[in-house]
């Protein structure tokens, strides 16, 4: 009996009641109802989330508490677990991704959200900082990622500079560079030349060898 007593005992915790374990007790009813629809929304999109807010943390670390509520509530893969915790009377935010969710949401972009949601219940209350969390989360799990580190969502940005460039390099083609005028087009026995109404300077076809200039400038 005495060695029995001895033993180590596990840490005491929380039993899941659904999605949302406000043992904490920082939801109101209108945010509670907030919650519920991203935790619906968020299913929709492949993703189960659960939200944890208590007064005790048994390890002294959010993140490890996090994990172990993870492990101990069985979580599914696709499962997304934010933890608030008070600890020395402020608020502590952390989670943890399953494995199918992390292929969904980066975990650099997630641990970020926490930090930012962290900062938030600093300053505001807790139930304002969990809804933009999970308002962010709704954000990047439509963002499509690739799995490789970057958004599906970047290709139009790509695509938009090189537009950009391609304008910036028309319009210097058809600029003087000395005195950065328009360039008016004219008609010669050479062809078509670019002649500066202010300084002179003339942009011939590049043919054969030479400047391509009179003005000594390449075209």
């Amino acid at each position: 009996m005495l060695a029995v007593a001895g033993l180590p005992q596990e840490p005491l915790l929380p039993r899941r009641l659904g999605s949302i374990n406000d043992y904490g007790q920082t939801l109101e009813r209108v945010h509670r109802e907030s919650l519920a629809s991203y935790v619906e929304e968020l299913k929709g999109k492949g993703l189960s989330f659960f939200y944890l807010a208590s007064w005790r943390d048994p390890f002294g670390d959010p993140w490890t508490y996090a994990r172990e509520v993870f492990l101990h509530w069985g979580l599914p893969g696709d499962a997304v677990l934010v933890v608030f915790v008070l600890e020395g009377g402020r608020w502590r935010v952390a989670g943890q991704l399953g494995v199918d969710a992390a292929f969904r949401i980066p975990e650099h972009e997630f641990v970020a959200l926490l930090e930012e949601a962290e900062g938030v219940a600093r300053r505001a209350p807790p139930a304002q900082a969990v809804l933009a969390l999970a308002e962010g989360l709704v954000a990047l799990a439509e963002g499509g990622w690739s799995g490789d580190g970057g958004p599906k969502g970047a290709w139009p940005y790509a695509v938009a500079g090189g537009v950009g460039a391609l304008v910036l390099f028309l319009l210097a083609r058809r600029v003087c560079p000395r005195c950065l005028r328009p360039l008016y087009r004219r008609p010669t026995v050479r062809g078509i030349i670019w002649v500066c109404p202010r300084c002179g300077y003339t942009r011939a076809p590049r043919r054969g060898r030479g400047t391509g200039s009179r003005g000594g400038f390449y075209p």
